[in-house]
């Protein structure tokens, strides 16, 4: 064996031991902060904090609870009231009834999308790592789900970060209960049975792992085997169509060549499906559509096959960006990829399948962790706003309080004000509100709301 040889050889090994004593001992710290029974809960909500989210008065919020009979936990002495996000759905829902005619009135109690408005997809990208892709996806979806909107979030990084912060490990997820299983070429799983309820209502999660990065893999492996067979069953159907054709041909004849060209047109389909692996997981979530109002992805840090998939099936595509020259070169050569790959899903998709296929979608930017008193990057943010379209007005301020939240797997709006620096932690949840408040706004202006 030579030296090179002897060397690869050392380095692979290495990296099975460290692999499997740095995997163990996560395992076991799992194990331990992670109990298999244990759940992730969420905080109830004061009834001041209660009725700012329902668009109402702390004393009407009362009222209402006290008409529907709810049986609200109340504390102290004054009896404070406390809501749990069920009870305040419940409220939205009666309310809305209760509203009758009045349709403007019942869309700001219960905003969930009508039978005429269309799922609103979602995906947070960027390709470089610490952009907040994932804060900014879970803190967008509770936000929503705190408005009373249906929200799915589908977690397609293999890290699944998302996933922990709503109480999953995913290294102890089975693969048939990931993401993974509803987009897996060999026996893939329906949607509808891989999402996963949360503790946080209205939010459903389908779960990414590690699983995820054996479809990175296979993808283009199933595309060019599927490249390769197409010709030959576009060939045979053209024979097919050729044959039915011709003159004193025998019904039972007949009957044979449509079954054969039925079982091709399968085949065919099937195949384009594999070859045009950027439209799977668009596929996936025709399954789950009717369930919910808005999807959100959070893709991994590349540009990769999954990111390919969430940006094709995405309305909305929503690219993260911290204010720093270095990330500002970063998205430029994310933008220049971006072009050429959706250049041609597009032309792909028009040859194969048609035009009508293609659906508008919107480019959103959102400025994330900005220190708004450092001079440097306030520069970098005039230049963004100069240069870009469709730079989201509001910004997601660095803060502190986010960054200690998520060391215990909460979002802000988990947590305890005071757990906190209360100045610093209103600082930053306005932050994250506006920067919610103006997508929501978005997405309603496709629903058609003013």
């Amino acid at each position: 064996m030579d030296t090179e040889t002897l060397e690869h050889g050392i380095m692979l090994s290495q990296m099975k031991a460290d692999h499997k004593a740095l995997s163990s001992t996560l395992a076991a710290l799992a194990q331990s902060q992670f109990p298999p029974k244990a759940e992730k809960n969420l905080r109830k909500f004061a009834a001041s904090e209660a009725a700012i989210y329902l668009g109402i008065t702390p004393r009407y919020l009362a009222l209402t609870a006290d008409e529907m009979g709810l049986e609200v936990e109340k504390v102290g002495r004054g009896e404070r009231r406390y809501y749990s996000l069920e009870q305040m759905n419940q409220i939205r829902v009666y309310l809305a009834e209760k509203a009758g005619d009045d349709t403007a009135k019942a869309l700001n109690y219960d905003p969930r999308r009508k039978a005429d408005e269309d799922i609103q997809i979602i995906a947070c990208s960027n390709f470089k790592g610490g952009s907040a892709k994932t804060c900014t996806s879970v803190h967008l979806a509770q936000y929503m789900a705190l408005q009373g909107y249906r929200i799915l979030l589908v977690d397609l990084d293999p890290q699944g970060s998302a996933s922990s912060m709503l109480g999953f490990v995913p290294e102890m997820v089975s693969e048939d209960d990931s993401l993974f299983a509803s987009i897996r070429y060999d026996d893939p799983r329906p949607m509808s049975e891989v999402v996963q309820k949360t503790y946080f209502d209205n939010l459903d999660l389908a779960i990414g792992s590690p699983f995820l990065t054996e479809w990175e893999f296979f993808a283009p492996h199933y595309a060019t085997l599927a490249g390769q067979e197409e010709p030959g069953l576009r060939n045979r159907i053209a024979d097919i169509e050729d044959e039915k054709k011709q003159k004193g041909i025998s019904n039972k004849r007949l009957r044979e060549l449509e079954e054969e060209l039925a079982r091709n047109h399968a085949k065919l389909s099937d195949c384009l499906q594999r070859k045009l692996y950027f439209t799977r997981l668009q596929l996936a979530f025709e399954d789950v559509e009717d369930a919910y109002d808005i999807i959100i992805c959070d893709t991994p840090p590349s540009l990769g096959y999954l990111s390919n998939a969430a940006s094709f099936a995405a309305d909305h595509l929503l690219v993260t960006i911290h204010p720093q020259w270095i990330d500002c070169e970063s998205m430029a050569q994310y933008l220049a990829t971006s072009i050429a790959h959706n250049e041609f899903f597009e032309s792909t998709v028009a040859k194969q399948l048609g035009p009508e296929y293609l659906v508008p979608k919107t480019l959103q930017y959102l400025i994330t962790r900005h220190d708004n008193t450092s001079r440097p990057e306030t520069d970098v943010v005039t230049m963004l706003r100069t240069q870009l379209q469709n730079v989201l007005t509001s910004t997601m301020l660095r803060s502190s309080a986010i960054a200690e939240a998520g060391n215990v797997q909460q979002t802000l709006y988990e947590a305890e004000r005071s757990n906190f620096n209360g100045k610093t932690y209103d600082r930053a949840l306005d932050s994250v509100n506006r920067v919610n408040s103006e997508l929501e706004e978005l997405l309603k202006s496709y629903w058609g709301r003013s």
